[in-house]
């Protein structure tokens, strides 16, 4: 049960993270910090294991090549962060599936963003606030990264305790 809310709460940063970057091309930085403290907990109530140390050092490493993307400008600081964040709840061996995720994400994005972003009347776009309806403008990554993050998180399940772990709530298909 404490399972199931701690990755729920998980899952609401994640989303609220996606939205705030659709809005404002920005991450606030108290959601991957959030993110990070989630962990906390998760590892005390599913218990230490001695893999753990595969989580830190894919995070280091995550934010290590995100800061070299970030000093290229060729991801967002924010981006960064929260891709680091959501790292720390994997190890190396789920950090494929979850790279997978949240490439393909990305790439979904934006052709999804391209599109409409010429669908839109160009009246519509001017007045709008959303920043993802400027032209030639950025894509919000951290969509990509939340969506592929939550999509790991439920088909591939965090470390420790690495088991696929589906919420209480969710009914399987029959």
């Amino acid at each position: 049960m404490i399972k199931d809310l701690i990755l729920l709460a998980l899952t609401l940063l994640l989303v609220a993270a996606a939205l705030e970057d659709m809005a404002r091309l920005r991450i606030s930085n108290i959601i991957p910090l959030a993110v990070l403290g989630l962990f906390v907990p998760w590892v005390a109530v599913v218990g230490w294991e001695s893999g753990v140390w595969q989580n830190v050092t894919l995070f280091l490493a995550i934010f290590a090549l995100g800061a070299g993307l970030f000093a290229m400008q060729w991801m967002g600081g924010g981006d960064v962060k929260l891709l680091a964040a959501c790292a720390l709840w994997f190890d190396w061996n789920a950090a494929l599936p979850w790279f997978v995720y949240v490439t393909m994400g990305g790439g979904i994005l934006a052709l999804v963003i391209i599109a409409v972003r010429r669908m839109v009347p160009r009246a519509t776009r001017d007045n709008s606030s959303l920043a993802i309806f400027a032209a030639k403008g950025p894509i919000p990554y951290g969509v990509a990264i939340a969506l592929g993050t939550i999509m790991a998180l439920y088909m591939t399940g965090p470390n420790p305790s690495g088991a696929v772990h589906l919420p209480t709530f969710v009914k399987p298909l029959r």
